[in-house]
């Protein structure tokens, strides 16, 4: 065969690549149109006529905003949601929800609570409401915060959101995700996506030790005392720790069974990972706080 014929050769099966890993990542990518028909439409019904709507690769992102400011949150939502689903252990065949998950941003407190009641028969409340199970999936998102909080204040908290919802998503989503650890594993997992020198981050760190150095303890962490650094601390010493790579177990640990039909982090879940009871865990997450290790 001539040098020539050898050359010929070669790029004809290269281009023959190229078409077959362009039809493979058209397959892989999914189709967003119904979610994003029925988004607009859910809030036709609620009266938000011009909703600004951007759609990703894994989120279809709707709200009381411009279609750029959807765009910026779907850029947010999407960053986030990468470390958000390492952190869980998820592998590239697990899906947290089916399709692209519809976010709506609905600060005007009217709609949101319109739109959960008679769009999907639910409840609202002061939170969030989220169905996963929902075809489409979606999650609601009251875009609320205490002060005056920064549109990037705002975006932060909402992809917190998500990927707290993550945590009971993965597998069978049968697992019962305390709320302390829910919240945490969000917001740090949505600082991280920012960076680990971030402003907020360092500040949450600061916060965590701040709290540790006065007293504090694991038991302050989930018997309701309201402190989001020591939960987002905890929830990130599962996650990121020094037995991260069994914080996918933790989770499942977390799911009834016949045998365990309260399943408690706390028990099952410390189990998991060889402590043998709170205090064991408090001494390994407060030498990880001081030392990183």
């Amino acid at each position: 065969m001539s040098l020539r014929t050898r050359m010929a050769v070669s790029f004809a099966l290269l281009a023959a690549l190229t078409v077959a890993l362009g039809r493979a990542d058209a397959q892989d990518k999914i189709d967003g149109t119904k979610a994003k028909a029925f988004a607009l439409e859910s809030l036709k019904k609620v009266k938000v006529e011009k909703p600004g709507v951007f759609e990703s690769d894994n989120f279809v992102v709707v709200g009381t905003f411009a279609d750029d400011k959807a765009k910026v949150l779907a850029t947010v939502l999407e960053k986030a949601y990468a470390v958000g689903r390492k952190a869980a252990k998820l592998d590239d065949k697990d899906t947290a929800w089916k399709g692209k998950l519809v976010v709506y941003y609905l600060p005007d407190q009217t709609a949101f609570r319109a739109l959960v009641r008679r769009a999907f028969e639910g409840t609202p409340d002061d939170g969030p409401y989220a169905n996963f199970k929902f075809d489409p999936p979606v999650l609601i998102d009251p875009a609320e915060l205490p002060g005056k909080p920064t549109e990037a204040d705002l975006f932060f908290n909402t992809a917190a959101r998500v990927n707290g919802e993550l945590l009971k998503a993965k597998g069978t989503g049968t697992q019962e995700v305390p709320a302390w650890l829910r919240d945490g594993f969000g917001r740090v997992t949505a600082m991280r996506a920012e960076g680990n020198n971030s402003k907020r981050y360092t500040a949450y760190k600061s916060a965590a030790k701040s709290a540790l150095a006065k007293g504090a303890k694991a038991e302050d962490v989930w018997s309701g005392a309201k402190n989001d650094a020591l939960s987002n601390s905890f929830a990130e010493f599962l996650a990121f720790g020094p037995k991260a790579a069994d914080f996918g177990r933790v989770i499942d640990a977390l799911k009834p069974s016949e045998e365990v039909q309260n399943p408690t982090l706390q028990s099952q879940g410390f189990a998991v990972l060889g402590w043998k009871d709170v205090a064991s865990a408090e001494t390994a997450w407060k030498r990880w706080v001081q030392t990183g290790k």
